[in-house]
């Protein structure tokens, strides 16, 4: 009997310091958001990546939470065209961009928005995040993107760099640009 005690104590005991690896882990690493709050275009899909890693691709009102390095990253979104985001993120901090579809009279865009959310209306993004999941991938579905990608994100760098070369201004998400996850969450306002 007292085996048993044991072992159940040492199964809790491991199950809260493998929770505290996890915690501790994501205090080292930097949280963004992507959120695609609109249905506008609902049927076209966006594909997202990190410098020359694609991290997503996903149509309609759906998020991505992508989780990564601190420190200097190049986001970008790919539809019909292009939209790059320069970013400095820190440890343990939590970071959201606004998809925006684009929708022209020939061909669809996307527009990627660092949120400052002292001046940004949240109102739709937190719709989103509180009532559905994050988009997910696994390693095989973004080695298969990377795979069928290859040209699209050459193309992609080089065109930032050719940008860059212009002195075109690109879209920057700074360190101070941080929100917390009660950010992300939709209160229903009483009526009086």
């Amino acid at each position: 009997m007292k085996i048993k005690y044991l072992l159940l104590l040492l199964i809790i005991q491991s199950s809260f310091i493998f929770s505290q690896e996890i915690n501790s882990d994501l205090e080292n690493k930097a949280t963004v958001y992507f959120t695609r709050a609109s249905s506008l275009g609902a049927l076209i899909n966006f594909t997202y990546f990190d410098g020359e890693k694609p991290i997503g691709r996903f149509n309609g009102p759906k998020y991505l939470k992508y989780v990564c390095e601190p420190g200097k990253h190049l986001f970008w979104a790919r539809s019909e065209n292009r939209s790059y985001i320069e970013a400095n993120l820190e440890a343990g901090k939590i970071y959201l961009i606004d998809v925006i579809p684009q929708m022209g009279a020939i061909k669809a865009g996307v527009k990627l928005i660092p949120v400052d959310k002292s001046i940004y209306k949240l109102k739709r993004i937190q719709k989103l995040v509180t009532k559905k999941d994050p988009v997910k991938f696994n390693e095989n579905e973004l080695q298969k993107l990377k795979d069928e990608m290859g040209d699209v994100i050459s193309r992609g760098i080089k065109k930032y760099e050719e940008i860059k070369d212009k002195n075109q201004k690109i879209k920057k998400l700074t360190k101070n640009l941080t929100i917390l996850d009660q950010d992300l969450i939709f209160i229903k306002k009483k009526k009086k």
